[in-house]
C-alpha cells in the first residue's frame, strides 16, 4: 500500500504549503499540477493511472482533486472499484475505504461544502482573469465620462447628490461614488 498525494494550485493560494501538508501525512509521491488550465490536468491523469489496488490517494481538499462535485463522485467511484481509497484531509466525510463510514448527513453536508467552495474558486478565477486582462469585474458603471463631468459641474453649483442623480437618471449612490472617485488623486 502506497500513500500518493495530489495537488493543484487554486485561485489565490500557495501550492508549496499544500505539498508540505501532504508530505507530513507520509505520502511517498506527490503529483502536482503545474498548468493553469483546469480542463487539462496531465498530473492528475498520470496519478490516477499509476495508482494500484490497495493504494490511498491523499488530497488536502476534494476541491484540489476535482473541479466539480460530479467529477469528484465519479473519480471516487472509479477508484473504489479499483480498490483504491481517497483521503481528504479537510473533508473526512468525503474519504473512502474501510473505517471511513460517515453519517449520510455528514457526507451530504461535505458535498454541499465542496460545491460552495468550487463555486467560490470559479468566481475568484474569473475575477483574477478579468483583472489580468485589464477589466474590472462586476457590473459596468452607469457613470460615463460625460455624466461625471456634468455631475462635477452641478456639484460646483451646490446641487445635492439627489438632484444630480435625478438630472442624470442614475442613483444617488452612483453619483456619490463617481464624485468621490473623481476627487481622489489618480
Amino acid at each position: 500500500m502506497a500513500l500518493v498525494g495530489y495537488t493543484r494550485k487554486l485561485a489565490g493560494d500557495v501550492e508549496a504549503a499544500d505539498a508540505e501538508t501532504l508530505r507530513a501525512t507520509g505520502t511517498s509521491v506527490i503529483h502536482s499540477e503545474t498548468g493553469s488550465d483546469p480542463r487539462t490536468r496531465p498530473a492528475l491523469e498520470e496519478c490516477l493511472r499509476d495508482l494500484q489496488s490497495g493504494d490511498e490517494l491523499v488530497v488536502t481538499s476534494a476541491a484540489r482533486l476535482s473541479p466539480s462535485v460530479s467529477h469528484y463522485m465519479s473519480t471516487a467511484v472509479s477508484l473504489s472499484a479499483r480498490g483504491i481509497r481517497i483521503r481528504s484531509l479537510t473533508e473526512p466525510a468525503l474519504s473512502t475505504g474501510p473505517g471511513t463510514a460517515s453519517d449520510s448527513a455528514e457526507v451530504m453536508a461535505a458535498l454541499e461544502g465542496l460545491r460552495q467552495r468550487l463555486r467560490s474558486l470559479e468566481t475568484k478565477q474569473g475575477m483574477l482573469a478579468a483583472a489580468s486582462a485589464g477589466r474590472r469585474p462586476g457590473r459596468p458603471t452607469v457613470m460615463t465620462e460625460e455624466r461625471i463631468a456634468m455631475a462635477v459641474e452641478l456639484r460646483r453649483l451646490d446641487r445635492s447628490y439627489t438632484q444630480i442623480a435625478r438630472v442624470l437618471g442614475v442613483s444617488t449612490s452612483a453619483v456619490q461614488r463617481a464624485l468621490t472617485d473623481a476627487a481622489s488623486p489618480a
